[in-house]
């Protein structure tokens, strides 16, 4: 398997972003073959490359959202190195970047800049609130995006708060980023065109809470928090299991399913009451419900329960943990924890992007690099640099 077969094989990404959902973005691209450039600087480090205030060490996320990237260093405050920076714009396809909108004109690398560099050049530029309007400058990490957006106060109970989501919303930002430079990239093929992809995070939550959109504007009614119950479904819950902090998922989408969930629970005498004769009866009844869900579950293994509901035809998995899902057989058939190996640094377990392609496959994710590790095959190999310049250029600390 070489990245010839990959299918983005011969693109190749600038990338500027920082923190979690821009670099997310571009490990996608890497994943899909694009040689993505991580472009930093020991000046002033991405915070999740900076060692953690109480384990000593950069954070587990960095290694994640950059697996399969080069690494150069570049200090923009100094005009040599935006020299260079332009110079990795004029052999890329892609730039990428996440900073609150303006950061990059100030730079020097915003995109009307980029444009007269390379015409025909592509920037994806993932923001908090996008690049236009009155709050497009509002500073935002994750919890704030789907407050902003609405999907905050549908998330939670319906006595408690809204809850906020936090690395859902960053990896779905890059996600939908990376989604926007391969939509651009085909643009591009068909209409020899570049552009700039402005993507926001709040826009994409409230795409996300659309149902409740429109039952706003349909019935004049707004959607409320509900756990985790459904619209329609009941039983539609997660119901606790033996052992400390074990649980199982169960739905059932009609009265046949439901009646397969009677029989595989033995057919309590609870089940039959007239408040459970039907969908809706069941749905108007769900506290009840649940209480004696509970109770049947609760004295028994996740995964067995699992297997006995299966078995019958019934939506029912456990609600796994992080150590439970790296020992998943299903997962570990699938190779979605692959073993990455490095020279110096030995190996390091990965998480595979949750796609297979049959005809083009992708390698497998390369380590995460060091700060800097490519610099002398991006700026000599790549770019033409004598190696004598760089090293004054590292010395001056602009390749730094």
């Amino acid at each position: 398997m070489t990245k010839s077969t990959a299918p983005l094989t011969g693109v190749r990404v600038a990338d500027f972003s920082v923190h979690a959902a821009g670099p997310f973005a571009g490990m996608i691209l890497a994943s899909l073959g694009a040689d993505v450039i991580k472009i930093e600087s020991a000046a002033r480090l991405d915070i999740t490359r900076r060692p953690h205030a109480m384990y000593g060490k950069p954070p587990s996320s960095f290694e994640q959202v950059n697996a399969s990237k080069r690494s150069v260093t570049l200090n923009l405050k100094e005009p040599r190195a935006l020299e260079l920076a332009y110079d990795l714009v004029r052999v890329s396809d892609v730039v990428l970047e996440n900073f609150r909108p303006g950061v990059m004109d100030r730079l020097g690398l915003g995109y009307p800049q980029l444009r007269e560099i390379k015409p025909d050049i592509i920037m994806v530029s993932l923001s908090s609130n996008g690049q236009t309007g009155p709050e497009a400058r509002y500073a935002g990490y994750a919890p704030m995006f789907a407050a902003l957006g609405g999907l905050g106060y549908l998330t939670g109970y319906p006595d408690g708060p809204p809850v906020e989501l936090r690395h859902a919303m960053d990896h779905t930002g890059g996600m939908m980023a990376a989604f926007s430079a391969v939509a651009a990239l085909c643009a591009h093929r068909n209409h020899q065109v570049g552009q700039r992809a402005d993507v926001a995070v709040r826009d994409i939550a409230t795409a996300f809470m659309g149902h409740a959109l429109m039952d706003t504007a349909m019935n004049q009614r707004d959607a409320q928090r509900m756990g985790n119950r459904d619209d329609a479904m009941a039983p539609h819950g997660v119901f606790p299991c033996l052992g400390e902090d074990q649980w199982i998922t169960i739905a059932v989408a009609n009265d046949a399913e439901w009646d397969t969930l009677k029989r595989a629970m033995g057919n309590p005498a609870w089940a039959d009451a007239d408040d459970y004769g039907d969908a809706f009866l069941r749905w108007q009844n769900q506290d009840p419900l649940e209480a004696c869900l509970s109770e049947w579950t609760t004295g028994r293994d996740a995964f067995e329960l699992t297997n006995l509901l299966q078995d019958a035809g019934i939506a029912a998995f456990p609600s796994l943990s992080a150590d439970q899902l790296m020992e998943d057989p299903h997962l570990s058939a699938r190779e979605v924890f692959p073993l990455t190996t490095d020279p110096d640094r030995g190996q390091q377990r990965a998480v595979a992007p949750p796609w297979r392609f049959s005809e083009t496959p992708t390698d497998p994710l390369r380590w995460t690099p060091e700060l800097g590790q490519n610099n002398q095959e991006v700026f000599c190999g790549l770019l033409g640099m004598d190696e004598a310049e760089l090293n004054v250029l590292q010395e001056a600390q602009i390749v730094w």
